[in-house]
């Protein structure tokens, strides 16, 4: 076994440009895409010019949770086209419009902070137009020093409250993605050793089957496990992403999910005869299970419930939902339990179904020979 490790360790110093590519991919797309909104919910506001709007967004500026960025009217429509996860506000003298795919309770609170902001700004006003500044100065004081109610704002259950942070989807998205092409093509030597007959030496030479694929398994499940831990490192120390205290829980759930993706690619390439075969499989299933898995969007502003119904047979859709959970709704690890043993329980399965199909296809060959 160690032999193998030696040999598949010299073939990656050889050729390493597949890790390198997609580390460097994850890096980069997860940057640009998640830009640097830290941990707040990112939203383009666009204003005419008038001081009513200008009012109203100096307000929004002052409410926590919230990262603000400046457009004009026309990109904001053309961002929206675009980007179907934008969220965006056109603010105008006496109206405003909210551009956002899905109608979450984020939206709706947004929308009641916007409307707020437009009536205490009517009601100040109105009353200078009455009395003068001087009358909405003695008022202001009189409301500040007198409150009639004291409102606390809470939901009811916060684990059913939509959040949204785009760095840490745009992060979790890009990095199962990248990884799945990884780990695969990494997999895939087990079936090159197949078909050039180096497999079949390694046999006689006394080495088990179990050496044979825990050799080549394991090796391609660290791979991809350090490229895992390199994306999230540099995320969190280098580039300061907030992952709320869920760090740690992070690389667990990803250990899970490399594991998954490990025992998938077995399956796949026991399913197919040559390596171009199986990678053009891989280039498939991984960008179909990024879509219907939530890589590249959130799936709460899905509508088909056809899309939505697809989602269980992602593997990326299990590890998504965890890191969110662990991170963004500052879950515990035993609260997505049951996501991380679907992700056992089914990448055991792969493993015993692939290897079963594998070795019963290599006993065909010699039994035709």
């Amino acid at each position: 076994m160690t032999g193998i490790w030696i040999a598949r360790f010299q073939n990656l110093i050889r050729k390493p440009v597949v890790l390198i590519m997609m580390t460097v991919m994850t890096l980069v797309m997860a940057y640009l895409v998640g830009g640097t909104s830290n941990g707040k919910m990112s939203i383009s506001v666009s204003v005419d010019g008038s001081e009513t709007t200008q009012a109203v967004l100096e307000k929004l500026k002052e409410e926590e949770g919230y990262s603000l960025r400046e457009n004009t009217e026309e990109e904001l429509q053309q961002k929206a086209k675009e980007d179907i996860r934008m969220i965006g506000i056109a603010l105008k003298e006496t109206s405003y419009t909210i551009f956002s795919a899905s109608d979450s309770d984020s939206v709706r609170n947004l929308s009641l902070i916007v409307e707020s902001a437009y009536s205490d700004i009517s009601f100040k006003q109105q009353v200078i137009q009455a009395g003068g500044e001087g009358a909405w100065a003695e008022l202001e004081v009189s409301l500040r020093e007198n409150q009639a109610f004291l409102i606390q704002t809470e939901a009811m259950d916060e684990s059913e409250v939509f959040r949204y942070d785009n760095a840490l989807q745009s992060l979790f998205g890009f990095m199962l993605f990248f990884v799945f092409y990884t780990v695969s093509i990494n997999v895939q030597f087990i079936l090159d050793d197949k078909r050039s007959g180096v497999w079949n030496r390694l046999k006689l030479a006394s080495i088990s089957r179990f050496q044979l694929y825990f050799g080549h398994l394991s090796f391609s499940y660290i791979i991809g496990l350090v490229q895992v831990l390199l994306v999230l490192f540099i995320f969190r120390y280098v580039l300061g992403t907030n992952m709320y205290d869920g760090f740690w829980k992070v690389v667990i759930i990803a250990a899970f999910y490399v594991l998954l993706v490990m025992a998938f690619s077995v399956f796949v390439i026991s399913l197919v005869k040559t390596v171009s075969q199986s990678s053009v499989v891989i280039s498939l299933v991984a960008v179909a299970f990024a879509m219907i898995g939530g890589a590249y969007w959130p799936l709460e502003i899905v509508q088909s419930e056809g899309l939505l119904a697809m989602k269980w047979i992602s593997p990326i859709y299990y590890a998504m939902e965890s890191m969110k959970r662990v991170t963004i709704y500052e879950g515990t690890l035993s609260s997505v339990w049951t996501y991380v043993s679907m992700m056992v329980v089914i990448a055991l399965l792969l493993l015993v179904v692939g290897i079963t199909l594998l070795e019963k296809r290599t006993e065909r060959y010699h039994s035709s020979e």
